[in-house]
């Protein structure tokens, strides 16, 4: 145990660093929340663990500091029964060089809460960040939910395998697994109108785009689009007031992407030097250190090259050729850290009899305006961009948030099909709804060729498509044709 000169400057670190809502200072948040926000504070009144993981900078920290100020400012929570710590912290971690947490803890208890943690009747709200610094967090967090059922706990990081692994591994059935992204177009329109101004009417865009999203879910419990499209095509007319928005708003998240810090950055060579600190951390702060790799030069182009091919088939030998001094390996390992902890997606391809039949998945890049970042052009004028693999790099993102949603939270898996007369860029198993759905990205292009979704259809003995668009709104038999702005909402 810490001798009481190391309890003393513990107590005073976490008091003056991270909780000064202890002493009656004040918690500044900003007024924006994102749509996460809402589902994370209604889960965290429950007597289970919250895990909340996702890259560097995506605003884990700002959405826990709204969560305690809603504890409390409107729950009216007593200050001191709010504990946040960051795990990572230089000063506090040399204050403990050992048994970081157990130390923390028990100077809170002793100095703060005045009573133990796990007899206290009080409902108690631990926030953990950055917690896998602490290797044995999962262990400390069992053995706390056990004792009491008064606390509540939100542990979270940027090691996102790290993390995921250790909580299904030492918290089966007591904890809930949240994955954080950058924010998705909703979310960013939302962020820009209240930092910049605008004139959306955001409440109307709100209840516009969950509209959609219970429409689309009833309509693929009847497989049937027709509901659906009358719905929308009500609201389409009704949007119209907002079209010159939502498409500048479009053109905006295509070029700088979900970060909160680029939206908010109205300089684009501030926005060009953060996301490429943004990637240097991941490279420095979570590859080096927790998967131990030592070539930083490899990591960051292959890092890169990874950027230019999203959308595409990923061939790791086709890549070696362009890192000299390197091996196939060692890329191979490259790709499947960066992919575990979220900065790139990889979506295996069906073709002929089983998925996975061909040996080259196709790679997404997790948030556009990083891609755009690592190739320089986050200033390109639009015309220079390809804008088809931009809306399918930004539609595989929201169709990975609409599946999770779709199927109550459980990951819904992504694929794409390869047929002998066409192709279909990815098709969306949802075994909630006892159906696999086929989307086809069209933007700036005639949705003409489909042949890869009727040949998808025939072979799978389903009758429902999507493709989506650039600004086509239609229904024919019971392929539905959707504006990208559209599917994003709904997203």
């Amino acid at each position: 145990m810490a001798d009481a000169e190391t309890e003393k400057k513990i107590v005073q670190l976490l008091s003056t660093r991270f909780n000064k809502w202890w002493n009656g200072g004040k918690i500044v948040v900003p007024q924006f929340r994102r749509r996460d926000f809402k589902y994370v504070s209604d889960k965290l009144g429950e007597p289970r663990a919250i895990t909340l993981i996702g890259p560097r900078q995506i605003g884990k920290t700002t959405l826990v500091m709204q969560l305690i100020y809603e504890l409390i400012e409107t729950r009216k929570i007593a200050p001191k029964q709010v504990l946040y710590v960051q795990l990572d912290d230089v000063e506090l971690r040399l204050a403990c060089p050992k048994n970081l947490l157990t130390e923390i803890l028990s100077v809170y208890q002793k100095y703060v809460l005045l009573e133990d943690l796990n007899t206290t009747q009080n409902d108690i709200y631990l926030f953990l960040d950055e917690v896998q610094r602490v290797e044995d967090w999962a262990e400390h967090v069992k053995a706390l939910l056990a004792a009491n059922k008064h606390l509540h706990i939100l542990a979270t990081g940027s090691a996102s395998f790290i993390i995921s692994q250790k909580s299904k591994e030492t918290l089966p059935g007591r904890h809930e697994l949240f994955c954080m992204y950058p924010l998705k177009f909703a979310d960013a329109l939302s962020l820009r109108q209240t930092t910049y101004g605008g004139k959306l009417d955001l409440v109307r865009l709100t209840t516009f785009s969950y509209g959609l999203r219970a429409k689309f879910e009833e309509a693929l419990v009847k497989k049937s689009f027709g509901g659906f499209f009358g719905y929308a095509k009500e609201k389409y007319m009704e949007m119209a007031t907002m079209e010159t928005e939502l498409t500048a708003g479009l053109i905006h998240y295509f070029s700088k992407g979900g970060y909160p810090e680029i939206i908010t950055t109205a300089d684009v060579s501030t926005c060009q030097k953060l996301l490429r600190s943004y990637a240097n951390d991941v490279i420095v702060k979570d590859l080096m250190p927790w998967f131990g790799i030592r070539d930083f030069s490899t990591a960051e182009k292959l890092l890169y090259l990874l950027a230019s091919i999203s959308g595409e088939e990923l061939n790791a030998s086709a890549l070696l050729k362009r890192i000299s001094g390197s091996n196939s390996m060692t890329v191979n390992k490259y790709i499947d850290y960066l992919a575990s902890l979220g900065i790139i997606s990889l979506v295996q391809v069906h073709s002929g009899s089983k998925l996975g039949s061909t040996k080259h998945p196709k790679i997404y890049f997790g948030d556009i305006g990083l891609r755009n970042a690592q190739m320089g052009l986050l200033d390109a004028p639009m015309e220079r961009i390809d804008l088809g693999h931009i809306a399918e790099t930004v539609s595989y993102d929201h169709l990975m948030r609409l599946a999770y949603k779709l199927n109550s939270s459980a990951p819904g898996h992504i694929f794409c099909f390869r047929g002998k007369r066409g192709d279909v860029d990815f098709i969306l198993d949802l075994p909630r709804h006892s159906i696999k759905l086929p989307v086809e990205i069209k933007f700036r292009k005639t949705p003409t060729d489909i042949r890869g979704i009727y040949e998808f259809l025939e072979t799978s003995n389903y009758k429902l498509a999507v493709i989506v668009t650039e600004n086509t709104l239609e229904l024919k038999e019971d392929i539905l044709y959707l504006p990208l702005w559209m599917f994003l909402l709904m997203c």
